[in-house]
């Protein structure tokens, strides 16, 4: 299937770990640096997750932070990453569950989503400094992609529509979730619901339309 690639080559990457973890010691002490900063952020938010804290929370000393990290955007992009590789691995599961349903449920794919970035540890401080940071940007664009490329698949076993067709409506429609999520999960409760009845609505009709093409 060809990709439609909406990557800008020139845009900024989000900030990389010094070392990547081989051993399991290794990996066990990315992932107390990495809770710790979840800790922080969900009770204390963005300015108290320093690298001290951080250190103090994870119990090990400010240097093996900076072993792995560069700095606290470096920790707050592994962080996002983690949160939604696993997101988004469940968002898949999801969508193969939904290929042979009538008409996939929209709403309540979205409303799992809000659900599980919202109830995830530290995401929607993190998701403020990914606003303020344009390079941590690249990684909603990672995650969109893999949306991207899932229902570009739906589309081509619902609808007539022609591959390249059917990736960039598929991109779009990514796009414009992720937009709508990221309101809803800064938003007051009340509005973070019209939010996602609405776009769920819009993308139902989406697939209707197309499917009639």
């Amino acid at each position: 299937m060809p990709r439609v690639n909406r990557t800008n080559a020139d845009s900024p990457q989000p900030p990389q770990q010094r070392v990547k973890p081989v051993q399991a010691r290794s990996r066990l002490k990315i992932d107390a640096i990495l809770d710790a900063t979840a800790d922080l952020l969900q009770h204390h938010g963005v300015d108290a997750a320093t690298i001290l804290a951080i250190a103090a929370k994870a119990g090990v000393p400010p240097a093996t932070v900076y072993h792995y990290f560069e700095n606290r955007l470096a920790i707050f992009a592994a962080l996002a990453k983690r949160i939604m590789d696993v997101v988004d691995a469940d968002l898949l599961t999801v969508l193969a569950e939904k290929l042979d349903e009538p008409e996939p449920d929209f709403r309540t794919i979205l409303q799992g989503l809000f659900n599980a970035y919202s109830q995830a540890p530290g995401y929607v401080p993190v998701l403020t400094a990914m606003r303020a940071e344009p390079a941590l940007q690249a990684l909603v664009r990672e995650s969109n992609q893999r949306s991207a490329a899932f229902i570009a698949g739906l589309l081509l076993h619902r609808t007539q529509l022609t591959p390249q067709r059917a990736q960039r409506i598929a991109w779009m429609i990514s796009e414009s979730c992720e937009t709508v999520l990221e309101e809803a999960l800064t938003s007051a409760p009340e509005e973070a619901v019209a939010l996602l009845d609405e776009q769920s609505v819009m993308v139902e009709v989406l697939f209707r339309h197309y499917a009639q093409v």
